[in-house]
C-alpha cells in the first residue's frame, strides 16, 4: 500500500503539518485509548465521528484523512457500513478496526468491506505501533524516540567487519530518552560488542529502518561459520508476527471448527522450530540460550515468547524428555491469552490497580486462556492445559486460580512457575534495574531455600548450577 503525501492528501494547497486521524466511536473509553496509543505521534490531529449519516453529509473536500481507526464494539453491521463508506471515498487510506472479546466480529466479512487490519484493543502498545509503522511509515526523530518504535538487536547479527547501514541507539525508558550510539556508515568493533554483551546493555534500530537492518544482518551472517545462518533479530520479528496471527485466529468469530485450531497449533509449532527448542542442548547451553532473551522491556508479547523459551530450556536442564519440553514451550506461549478479557490492562500493572471486576477477571485468566484454546479446538497435548492452569500456583498453596500445595502441583507446572519468576525478574521494568541473570537465579535460590519464595527448590537448584560458568564451579 502506498502511503506517501500524494496519496494521503488530495489538495496540494493544504498545509501538511498535521495528519488528520479519524476515530469512529461512541465511547469515550475507546477515544481515550486510541489517543493514548498514539501519544508519541505529535503531529496527529483527531477527528471524532459517531454518526454515519452526519458524516456522509459532510463536504468531502473538507476531509483530508491520514488514517481511520474504527471501534469494533459498534458491532458487525455498523463497522461494515463504516468501512464501506470510508473506503468508497478514500480507498487508499489505511483503515484499522480495534475490537474486544465482548462483541464478536467476522473478520473475513469486514475485510471484504474494506477493512485493512483488525487488531484486539488489549494488545500491547508495541503491537499497535508495529502495525501503524507498517501502514503509515513514520520516522521518529531526535532523542525522544519511544521504545515501541525501536527494535532490539541481537549481537550475533553485528559484524565488526561491516559498515552499519542503519543508526544504532541506546534507550533509557525511565526518562524516555533515546541516545544515538553509532551512526550509519560507522562500525561497531569487536571490543565494543563484547563489552555491551558482558554488561547486558541492549542496542536498538528504528523499526522504520527494518529493511536496511535485515540487509545488513544477512550480510553479517555470511561472515560467520555458524550452521543455518539466519539473523536472530529477523527471527524474533517473524515470531512476533506469528503470535499476531495466532491471536487473530483466537479472536475471529467466523468459525470455531478444527481449521482455526489447526492453524493456531501449526503456528505455535513454527515458533518452537524457529527457536530450535527441541534441539539437543547441554544444561549449560540451555541456560546461555535463556540469557539471550533477558533484559528486554516487558510486554505481553515478550512474556509469551520468553516463557515459551525459558520453560523449554529449564525443562531440558532438569532432564525432561522432548514431549514434555514441547508441552512446556506450548504452555508458555499461550499462557496469557486470557488476559484479553480485561479491557484496560498493562502487563506491568499490579492486579490491585484494576477495578474490582477486572481484578476478579485477572485472577481467572489462566482458566480463560484454557477456555479460549478449547473453544478453537487447538490439538494440543493434554498436559498443556493443566500447565497453563497452574502456571501461577505456588507450592505453599498461594497463587491462583486454584489453591494447590506441594506434590499436588504437576511437574510441568513447577517448571513454568520458575520460568515465570525468572522472566519477571530479568525483564526491564521501570521499577527495577536491569539485573544480571546469574544474580537473579542466585537470589531466587536463596529465597527458595529460606522459604521466602514458594517455588520448586530442585528446579531452581538445577538452574543455579547451570548459571555458574565452568571456572566458577571448579
Amino acid at each position: 500500500m502506498e502511503n506517501n503525501d500524494d496519496t494521503l492528501f488530495e489538495n496540494e494547497n493544504i498545509e501538511k503539518t498535521k495528519k488528520s486521524v479519524l476515530i469512529v466511536s461512541k465511547e469515550t473509553y475507546f477515544i481515550d485509548k486510541m489517543k493514548k496509543f498514539l501519544e508519541d505521534f505529535n503531529d496527529f490531529e483527531y477527528n471524532i465521528q459517531n454518526d454515519i449519516s452526519k458524516f456522509v453529509e459532510l463536504s468531502q473536500d473538507k476531509i483530508i484523512p491520514y488514517l481511520f481507526l474504527v471501534d469494533g464494539n459498534l458491532g458487525q453491521p455498523a463497522v461494515a457500513e463504516w468501512a464501506q463508506t470510508l473506503k468508497m471515498s478514500f480507498p487508499k487510506i489505511p483503515l484499522i478496526v480495534f475490537h474486544t472479546n465482548k462483541v464478536p466480529l467476522n473478520f473475513e466479512i469486514l475485510k471484504k468491506n474494506g477493512t485493512n487490519h483488525i487488531i484486539h484493543i488489549n494488545y500491547d502498545k508495541e503491537f499497535v505501533i508495529d502495525l501503524l509503522l507498517e501502514v503509515i511509515p513514520y520516522d521518529f526523530q531526535g532523542n525522544n524516540i519511544p521504545i515501541v518504535a525501536l527494535n532490539v538487536i541481537s549481537y550475533k547479527d553485528i559484524s565488526p567487519e561491516l559498515d552499519l547501514n542503519f543508526d544504532v541507539f541506546f534507550h533509557l525508558p525511565n526518562n524516555h530518552k533515546t541516545i544515538l550510539y553509532r551512526k550509519k556508515g560507522t562500525r561497531l568493533d569487536e571490543a565494543k560488542i563484547k563489552k555491551l554483551e558482558e554488561t547486558h546493555q541492549k542496542i536498538y534500530f528504528k523499526k522504520t529502518e527494518k529493511k536496511d537492518f535485515f540487509e545488513y544482518a544477512r550480510t553479517a551472517q555470511t561472515f560467520s561459520n555458524i550452521e543455518r545462518p539466519v539473523a536472530l533479530t529477523e527471527k524474533s520479528l517473524k515470531t512476533k508476527k506469528l503470535i499476531f496471527l495466532i491471536m487473530g485466529e483466537f479472536f475471529n468469530q467466523e468459525v470455531n471448527d478444527f481449521k482455526a485450531g489447526r492453524n493456531i497449533f501449526d503456528r505455535c509449532k513454527e515458533i518452537l522450530q524457529e527457536y530450535r527448542l527441541l534441539d539437543d542442548y547441554s544444561p549449560r547451553e540451555s541456560y546461555l540460550e535463556m540469557v539471550k532473551f533477558t533484559g528486554e522491556v516487558r510486554t505481553f508479547y515478550s512474556d509469551a515468547i520468553n516463557l515459551c523459551i525459558y520453560s523449554a530450556h529449564i525443562g531440558n536442564i532438569v532432564g525432561f524428555n522432548k514431549e514434555k519440553i514441547e508441552s512446556l514451550a506450548l504452555a508458555g506461549l499461550l499462557h496469557n491469552i486470557g488476559l484479553s478479557y480485561i479491557d484496560n490492562i498493562d502487563v506491568n500493572m499490579s492486579p490491585s490497580e484494576l477495578s474490582s471486576s477486572d481484578e476478579s477477571i485477572y485472577y481467572t485468566y489462566p482458566d480463560k486462556s484454557v477456555l479460549m484454546i478449547k473453544g478453537k479446538k487447538v490439538p494440543l497435548p493434554p498436559d498443556v492445559s493443566d500447565t497453563i492452569l497452574e502456571h501461577r500456583v505456588n507450592l505453599d498453596g498461594s497463587g491462583f486460580p486454584k489453591k494447590k500445595i506441594g506434590e499436588k502441583v504437576q511437574s510441568l507446572s513447577k517448571i513454568i512457575r520458575v520460568a515465570y519468576e525468572f522472566q519477571a525478574l530479568t525483564c526491564y521494568q521501570q521499577e527495577q534495574i536491569n539485573k544480571n541473570p546469574a544474580l537473579v537465579v542466585e537470589e531466587m535460590k536463596e529465597k527458595a531455600m529460606s522459604n521466602k519464595l514458594p517455588i520448586d527448590l530442585n528446579t531452581i537448584l538445577a538452574l543455579a548450577k547451570c548459571a555458574k560458568g565452568p571456572s566458577e564451579r571448579s
